[in-house]
């Protein structure tokens, strides 16, 4: 049975509101974290480059750290680097506010890329540790108060955990100053019978006393903050569950949570104190069909991606989302990934998630990318492409676009209408595929403009289905829609 008209999708108008295309880069690193540009610099670029908004996600806690069990808190090696948690949310806030107040043609919204959980395998002594996951990372959005970054639930995060009854464990060593006080105060006595007369020795209990406090003191020391993250980076069952719990966490507070670059991977080989140590993230495709409730996930960027293709793993997203199986649709959105000019030949503004928004402001970007009004597309140095038209009309006029949903009687027969151009408006010898539910129904090779309608068959009763676009220019230039929802009811009136 159809469930999509009981899901968070926009209905469909007659008139449809005045959105804007508003291009934005999102996964941008500042001199925050492990960017080179400040946010006043950033703004400026972003501004050169036609990018009226910039998703900043700087690193939110950059920890890592290994421990020798049993006392992983005292015998470890930590490597800390430039994050918003270290250098304190409340000024990393201020800095967002000052750089908006300051360029007002350039939307500044904050955000982190999160690492949710990591964790060790195999041996230090053998070459065989490895530190997995450190780069299986999800992107929070749109968060503006400090608690939401203090709190987050992620490894190696004191703060995400409360105080319990389990602290006051971690803290009980200290009881081992009683014995030890004790010791050290108290004198034994022991008579020796010599042949004519006895002699009293007195002796304090020196060693044990000491080897008491000492105890505790490492015990304590050992256990510190006396509160346990709410992840161990030990613990490589944890599966999925971490992940999760932050794209929950996020959603809690209104944020956006991101899927980061699923198809990327990370392997290396690095010495750290003279022993190897071997580091790697597989890529995560699968991993978004595990998890639910997050907004979007990187559908495109620099790299070669086989998520988004059609009858894939984004389109198999959306039909669980079509059939019930999953509590929101995952939009598409393309990820910069941005540290500096030049890194690894990028450029901000290559990557591009331009959003449909009645408004220009963090209220209105924000709910146009929670609700879909977007498209991301990958530019060359001097060409984009550019979606003028994505639209699903009914047989009485009304109309949806990228996001929502279009509700209509049985046998009714839906019309897809859509426009690409360039951006210069050039012609560009482009490949423009429609999707429809998974399966590729038209496909245009062509110059630009290019305008495509196609022509549903009559839907049955409480059937769904849902478009999107693709498209792909010279050198590299691609575009990628985000779907159109279309249901048809059980009949009668709507």
């Amino acid at each position: 049975m159809a469930l999509l008209a009981q899901l968070p999708l926009a209905p469909a108008t007659d008139a449809a509101p005045a959105f804007r295309p508003v291009p934005t880069a999102l996964h941008v690193h500042s001199t925050w974290s492990t960017g080179n540009l400040s946010l006043d610099d950033l703004a400026s670029l972003a501004r050169v480059r036609g990018i009226e908004a910039v998703f900043l996600a700087d690193n939110h806690l950059q920890r890592f750290e290994y421990g020798v069990f049993p006392l992983r808190g005292v015998l470890r090696h930590r490597i800390d680097y430039p994050s918003i948690v270290s250098a304190g949310p409340e000024a990393f806030l201020r800095a967002v506010e000052t750089a908006n107040a300051r360029h007002k043609d350039v939307l500044v919204i904050p955000g982190v890329e999160v690492v949710p959980h990591y964790f060790w395998t195999g041996s230090l002594l053998d070459g065989t540790l490895t530190m997995h996951n450190a780069q299986k990372n999800l992107l929070a959005l749109g968060l503006y108060r400090p608690e939401d970054y203090r709190e987050m639930p992620v490894v190696g995060n004191a703060g995400a955990a409360p105080w319990s009854l389990w602290s006051l464990w971690l803290a009980s060593p200290a009881l081992l100053a009683i014995p030890g006080i004790w010791l050290l105060r108290t004198r034994h006595r022991r008579v020796i019978r010599l042949r004519h007369f006895r002699v009293t020795e007195e002796r304090r209990r020196i060693v044990p006393g000491v080897l008491c406090l000492l105890a505790g003191i490492l015990l304590l020391a050992n256990n510190y903050p006396f509160r346990t993250p709410p992840v161990s980076a030990y613990d490589s069952r944890a599966g999925l569950a971490p992940h999760q719990d932050v794209i929950d966490f996020v959603a809690a507070r209104r944020g956006l949570a991101v899927w980061s670059l699923p198809e990327a991977r990370d392997y290396q080989v690095v010495s750290v104190k003279g022993l190897r140590v071997t580091v790697r993230t597989d890529p995560y495709p699968g991993d978004l069909l595990r998890t639910d409730r997050f907004i979007a996930f990187a559908g495109l960027y620099e790299d070669t991606t086989a998520f988004t293709r059609p009858g894939h793993g984004w389109d198999q997203l959306l039909l669980d989302y079509l059939h019930g199986r999953r509590a929101r649709p995952a939009w598409a959105v393309g990820e910069a990934a941005y540290h500096y000019e030049g890194q690894a030949g990028k450029r901000l503004g290559d990557v591009q998630t331009v959003l449909l928004s009645e408004r220009s402001d963090a209220i209105g970007l924000l709910e146009a990318l929670r609700s879909g009004r977007a498209y991301c597309r990958l530019r060359t140095d001097d060409e984009n492409l550019a979606l003028e038209r994505f639209q699903v009309l009914s047989p009485k006029a009304e109309s949806a676009e990228a996001g929502s949903r279009l509700t209509l009687e049985p046998g009714d027969r839906p019309e897809v209408h859509a426009a690409i151009g360039s951006a210069t408006g050039r012609r560009l010898s482009v490949e423009v595929r429609l999707i429809r539910s998974g399966s590729v129904v038209q496909t245009f090779r062509g110059d630009t403009p290019v305008a495509l309608r196609w022509t549903e068959r009559p839907l049955p009763p409480e059937s769904t289905l849902y478009y999107r676009l693709e498209a792909r220019g010279p050198a590299g230039l691609q575009l990628l829609s985000n779907p159109i929802f279309v249901q048809a009811s059980r009949g009668g009136t709507r």
